[in-house]
């Protein structure tokens, strides 16, 4: 059905009405004018429209014109809009000289010449790894250090956390971000949940703008040390720290941590430009490190053995020499005990737990060894691995560890042979 005009409709009935005023017939002309032109009348322009039609006489059948009504602006959603060009971004704001560093601190923690330069040849070593999702979404981002080169320098391996392929979807992509920003994928080769760490490969059809690091030997407690790490752009991270008086590992077996107050994981170098250690960001107050040496143990006996074997004996320690002084003075006068491993947990169904060691005991001689660290009794323990892996073919075997063990509430030392067996660590 065709739509009618609201106007004619106005006039035709104007007109078939015959003489004289028709006051509401008028007021429909008018409305219907005033639909025309899109909008209502303010009661200004209706005075005006009455005068109009009075000036055209009572009986005449003069109707306001359309055109003398004021038009009404058009609602704001129907304007048209002017479109602005984009404004042209100079490309001198993106000048290293000119823009912000991405890490703020980074330039508070490495401060004097001397120190960039060292951060910054170690840096040559330092990449980011990524996991990556079919979607493209990054599932974790963790800081590797170049570990070694595959015949030649365009195929490098990269040690990092196990974090980065725990649980991971074969699907998942590995990515590798060098100094420079390009992308490569990698491979994996292992990884070890025991020591959190994991090996990479990545390759090249030329050679890779890496370089291999200097390794040192394991750090020390209350050394200065600079923690390296790359962030979600491949962009250079740095941190100064000290490597804490502190040995309160988590979980029985992993006694090898150290610790820094902060860090975000990463190698660990010492002020000489050496790489003593990895860092490892687990979300804890304190950041954990792992010794160069255990690292590089672990890697030689897996590219040996294809294996990572290590006895294991279920306790959780601490050593008498990072314990509180005033404690320290209490156990020398009291029990004369001067060194050793404290024994802060036993694992329950243990070897260790059926011979009688508890909590609390001392011991004051694990092997032979009385006054290393727990970073060097764990070297010990993988060099027996590495003897159980050239003399046997066997997948599990047994070694006996000659303890001596002080308990505290009896007073006395006594002598235990912990027979445990080596654990195939390799995933």
């Amino acid at each position: 059905m065709a739509t009618r005009d609201p106007l004619a409709d106005a006039l035709e009935t104007e007109g078939s009405g015959g003489q004289g005023p028709v006051p509401n017939k008028r007021i429909k002309i008018e409305a219907a004018a005033t639909e025309l032109v899109g909008g209502s009348t303010t009661d200004a322009e209706e005075k005006q429209q009455r005068e109009t039609a009075a000036a055209a006489g009572e009986g005449s059948n003069a109707l306001p014109v359309a055109s003398t009504l004021k038009p009404q602006p058009l609602p704001a959603s129907t304007r048209r809009r002017r479109i602005s060009k984009p404004a042209v971004k100079d490309p001198r704001e993106y000048l290293p000289t000119v823009v912000k560093p991405e890490d703020p601190d980074t330039a508070q923690n490495v401060a004097s010449s001397r120190d960039k330069a060292l951060v910054r040849d170690v840096a040559r070593s330092t990449v980011s790894v990524s996991s990556i999702a079919l979607d493209g979404k990054v599932i974790e981002q963790q800081t590797g250090i170049v570990i070694g080169w595959k015949e030649t320098q365009k195929c490098a391996r990269i040690l990092t956390s196990s974090d980065i392929v725990d649980g991971l979807d074969p699907t998942c992509k590995l990515h590798i971000g060098l100094p420079n920003r390009t992308i490569l994928e990698g491979q994996l080769l292992f990884f070890n949940k025991h020591y959190d760490i994991a090996l990479l490969e990545i390759s090249s059809e030329s050679d890779l703008p890496l370089k291999l690091p200097t390794f040192g030997s394991n750090p020390k407690y209350g050394q200065d040390v600079f923690m390296l790490a790359r962030g979600k752009d491949c962009n250079l991270i740095a941190r100064h720290g000290t490597i804490l008086w502190l040995d309160k590992p988590k979980y029985p077996e992993r006694n090898y941590y150290m610790y820094l107050a902060y860090g975000t994981g990463g190698p660990v170098i010492d002020h000489d430009g050496n790489v003593t250690g990895m860092a490892f960001d687990f979300g804890d107050p304190n950041t954990s490190i792992i010794a160069i040496s255990i690292i590089v143990t672990c890697i030689e006996m897996w590219m040996k053995f294809s294996r990572i074997a290590r006895p294991v004996h279920g306790l959780r320690l601490r050593t008498v020499e990072l314990l509180e002084v005033s404690l320290q003075e209490v156990i020398s006068l009291d029990h004369n005990i001067n060194n050793g491993y404290i024994v802060d947990k036993v694992s329950i169904g243990s070897t260790a737990d059926k011979l009688g060691i508890r909590y609390g005991d001392v011991i004051v001689s694990f092997d032979g060894l009385r006054d290393q660290t727990l970073p060097q009794l764990e070297d010990y323990l993988l060099s027996l691995g590495w003897g159980f892996l050239q003399g046997s073919t066997n997948s599990s075997s047994t070694v006996d560890l000659k303890l001596e063990v002080y308990v505290l509430l009896e007073r006395r030392t006594r002598s235990v042979t912990l027979s445990v067996e080596f654990c195939d660590a390799s995933e």
